[in-house]
């Protein structure tokens, strides 16, 4: 995962762009691609899904939130992380997801927590230590008491609290990122396209396909501006795209929109001349027409809901006409990560979820060579009826981890294989690995115990 440098033009702070080196690749499909060689892209790179320019190397990898750590009365110790990251080269991870929140480390935008970042900062150090890359994802914003996943809607009258809102994301982003250098790539909030995090902020009502689009283009330019004025050998992701209705299950007329759809119009926003620019003080001659100066990387969570195995097949097939849009709007191969999907127990079981986590990474390194790293969903079940991710359909605890909750005193029932809605009488042992971690360590060619967080308890 080495970078390029690129200038960027007719911007107001005149900053170098570093972006990911792109591999070269032969002219005949391949499902693995040659070493990162940080050389520039090969001219003439056939435009098909078949190809791509993703350093597979780097395809392991996993979600890990920090901050479910570290609640109030967690038995969570600095001296866990290190025990954590063993755990994760065990498995063979190679890059990591973090959820790094402006408002979890920041007291607001120009000011940091310093103690906040302690833990976060070893953390970050820990992975860099062990050869695993740091992504980091902020879906927050300072909002003035609003809503801090809720947006503003766009209003380009000048002086207009939109504009304001945005230059304030602007200088949150460029002091969150100037705080962790150790952070290599950077996701500009989450799921742009879901209205569970693309809502107006004032009213907590819902926006438009056209509206979310036209404010996420102006977020990922004002972000990535601010990503790269902090620091120019970071790399700004698109934040990861969905559908939440599962992969191919989109309602675009009300408001849940279609990751093709809301790549289109990104896009279409982009080569329109109206968006790419400091609003208050530049022109639409000074507006940005590169992709490039957007997101470095394109990013989508294709979680499916089917409770069967994956589908490599079908799988392949929603993908490959995502990564068309890219390839018809760009005219070159550009790397993609799925930083988040996962295959949750209830009502699969664990010998489904298994399977499904094996077919997906045997469907990525063989047949999506755009694809550099899937961060799996997740490291840990949740085990609190308070996680917003959980609710009765899932006996209320989050079901996605490789690890049953590593937290002793979440107490709570293993599912029954044979009918995984229902639990057993037999309690998770905290911490303790699930079908799934072996599935990914075998997958991952990881290697060594995956019991050192269980042993302790």
């Amino acid at each position: 995962m080495r970078k390029r440098i690129r200038s960027a033009a007719a911007l107001l702070f005149a900053a170098a762009f570093s972006l990911a080196a792109f591999a070269g690749c032969d002219t005949q499909p391949q499902t693995t691609l040659p070493p990162d060689d940080g050389g520039e892209p090969v001219e003439g790179l056939p435009l098909t899904p078949e190809y791509g320019v993703a350093d597979q190397r780097y395809l392991y990898g996993l979600c890990y939130l920090l901050e479910e750590r570290e609640y109030t009365g967690s038995p969570f110790t600095a001296e866990d992380i290190a025990v954590e990251v063993q755990l994760m080269q065990n498995l063979g991870v190679k890059t990591v997801r973090h959820w790094i929140h402006c408002t979890r480390y920041m007291l607001d935008k120009d000011t940091i927590d310093e103690e906040a970042c302690e833990n976060m900062h070893a953390m970050l150090a820990a992975c860099e230590e062990a050869g695993i890359v740091n992504i980091g994802m902020n879906h927050h914003n300072f909002n003035n008491g609003l809503s801090t996943v809720g947006k503003l809607r766009r209003n380009m009258v000048p002086g207009s609290d939109y504009i304001l809102w945005l230059e304030d994301y602007y200088t949150t982003w460029y002091n969150l990122v100037l705080e962790f250098p150790e952070v290599q790539y950077w996701e500009i909030d989450n799921e742009l396209n879901n209205p569970d995090f693309m809502f107006d902020a004032t009213t907590n009502g819902r926006f438009t396909s056209e509206e979310m689009a036209a404010i996420a283009t102006d977020m990922l330019w004002y972000a990535s501006r601010g990503i790269h004025d902090a620091n120019p050998d970071a790399v700004a992701v698109m934040g990861g795209l969905t559908e939440r209705f599962g992969l191919g299950n989109s309602d675009t007329e009300n408001g849940d929109p279609s990751m093709q759809w809301f790549l289109q119009a990104i896009y279409d926003n982009i080569v329109s001349g109206e968006y790419g620019r400091f609003y208050a003080t530049q022109g639409e001659e000074q507006s940005s027409l590169d992709p490039d100066d957007y997101f470095q990387v394109v990013n989508w969570h294709p979680y499916v809901w089917d409770l069967t195995a994956l589908d490599e097949d079908s799988f392949v097939e929603k993908n490959n006409a995502i990564y068309a849009v890219v390839l018809e709007n760009e005219g070159k191969n550009k790397k993609v990560f799925l930083s988040e999907i996962g295959f949750s127990d209830f009502g699969r079981g664990q010998t489904v979820a298994a399977q499904s986590v094996t077919n997906l990474y045997h469907a990525v390194s063989t047949r999506m060579p755009y694809v550099e790293t899937v961060n799996l969903f997740k490291m840990y079940d949740v085990a609190r009826d308070s996680w917003g991710g959980a609710g009765e359909q899932d006996n209320g605890y989050a079901r996605y981890g490789l690890f049953y909750d590593p937290d002793p005193s979440r107490v709570y029932y293993r599912l029954d294989e044979e009918n995984p809605t229902q639990t057993t009488d037999e309690l998770c042992v905290p911490a303790a690995p699930k079908l799934t971690a072996y599935a990914f360590q075998t997958a991952a060619g990881g290697s060594g115990s995956l019991t050192l967080l269980s042993e302790q308890q």
